[in-house]
């Protein structure tokens, strides 16, 4: 005889009983976001356009923003309406300095790999049955960036995790190169 042990399963979000962060640093947040969606905003609009507005390179940037501008707005109203109601939490209150320092550590990841991509530049072409394809920077500052971010976070084995990140780089190279046309960061 088999017994029935199926649960209903939901989704709560990545931290379910987390509940709101104080009304402090929701602010705090809101204000850097406004920050950057307005500077990003500013940016975009700047950008020459060569034909009409629909084909213009800052317009999916400027959307973007706007909706981040809009979103921030929605935090900080509900921030200031929680403040009000008199909601006080400590501004530093069960923070878990573990994940706080993986964040930290995943932001300074990105700063080196972004800082890579243009202190380490340099490109070379391979062509392979007629097929020419430019390896740059790009290819293995990505694949070592990737690892450490996937380390971090994932205790897989390596060759797993080595495994995705060549695959995922190799595929984000020539998709972005043959099939936009687009150059990678990382090439001259």
């Amino acid at each position: 005889m088999s017994e029935d042990t199926q649960q209903r399963v939901t989704f709560e979000g990545e931290e379910a009983d987390a509940g709101y962060a104080s009304p402090m640093l929701d602010l705090i947040a809101t204000a850097l976001l406004i920050a950057l969606a307005g500077a990003v905003m500013i940016a975009s609009v700047a950008l020459p356009v060569p034909d009409t507005l629909l084909t213009a390179p800052g317009l999916l940037p400027f959307l973007v923003s706007a909706s981040l501008l809009l979103m921030a707005v929605g935090l900080g109203v509900s921030a200031v309406a929680r403040w009000r109601s008199g909601t006080a939490l400590p501004m530093l209150d069960d923070r878990d300095l573990a994940t706080d320092f993986k964040s930290l550590a995943l932001a300074i990841a990105v700063a080196i790999y972004i800082a890579s991509l243009q202190v380490l530049a340099f490109r070379y072409d391979v062509v392979l049955g007629g097929f020419r394809h430019t390896i740059s920077a790009f290819e293995p500052v990505t694949i070592i960036a990737l690892a450490v971010i996937i380390t971090m976070f994932w205790r897989g084995a390596i060759w797993i995790t080595a495994l995705i990140c060549v695959c995922w780089t190799a595929l984000l190279s020539l998709v972005f190169q043959h099939v936009f046309a687009i150059p990678l960061p990382g090439s001259f």
